[in-house]
């Protein structure tokens, strides 16, 4: 066997990585995500240490009395806020309503989002008194500065379980396949609930991650 193998090679004797010179002060190499199916034609990339990480956000609501509509958290000035779910959206499809600055910078389990990131997962657990459907709809909007326009939420994902007719049985909630995953920063994710029949009382309490590298 060689004795110039990299491998036997003192530090001074070897390279650095590729792209090592034109690379900026705290960043990381990397391979990119590429695009086959074996997913590993990626290629090498320097990244910024500020871009690795997961972030957790807890979401933790319930609602006395469901709607078949979508309702959202209790105004933080309310004394319902941030725990109960119970203003009516007007609709049970995200993309048919809208909500205004006025409400949606209040809503009790808003989180900012603080950097372009990706939503990696949404897990944790429901519970319902009834047996119908229940779907939670995490849910994303991006505010304009100075703007008073209603915005329509987009859905990161919908999860829909069947209730087990008692709020002592939880239903596991591990979702990994995340419909519309990319966020950004100043993002502003919340959740709303629905039921298919509607009357019962509902409790969830998730924690949806993020990922920045």
């Amino acid at each position: 066997m060689a004795a110039n193998e990299h491998k036997n090679l003192s530090s001074a004797n070897r390279h650095n990585p590729k792209g090592f010179e034109n690379a900026t002060n705290d960043t990381i190499l990397g391979k990119n995500e590429g695009s086959s199916a074996t997913g590993t034609d990626g290629n090498l990339e320097w990244q910024g240490k500020s871009y690795m990480g997961v972030t957790n956000y807890k979401m933790q609501g319930y609602i006395t009395t469901a709607l078949t509509n979508y309702t959202y958290g209790e105004d933080i000035n309310d004394n319902k806020s941030p725990f109960q779910m119970d203003i009516d959206y007007g609709t049970d499809t995200v993309s048919s309503g809208s909500i205004s600055p006025t409400n949606f910078f209040r809503i009790g389990q808003a989180c900012v989002i603080p950097e372009t990131a990706t939503v990696a997962s949404i897990s944790g657990w429901i519970t319902s008194n009834n047996a119908n459907d229940v779907t939670i709809a995490l849910c994303k909007l991006t505010p304009v500065e100075g703007n008073t326009t209603s915005v329509v939420p987009t859905v990161i994902d919908e999860i829909t379980v069947e209730g087990l007719n008692n709020n002592s049985k939880g239903i596991r909630i591990n979702e990994t396949t995340i419909t519309a995953s990319s966020v950004l920063a100043g993002d502003i994710i919340f959740p709303m609930i629905k039921e298919a029949s509607g009357g019962s009382t509902i409790y969830m309490n998730l924690i949806i991650q993020t990922t920045t590298f």
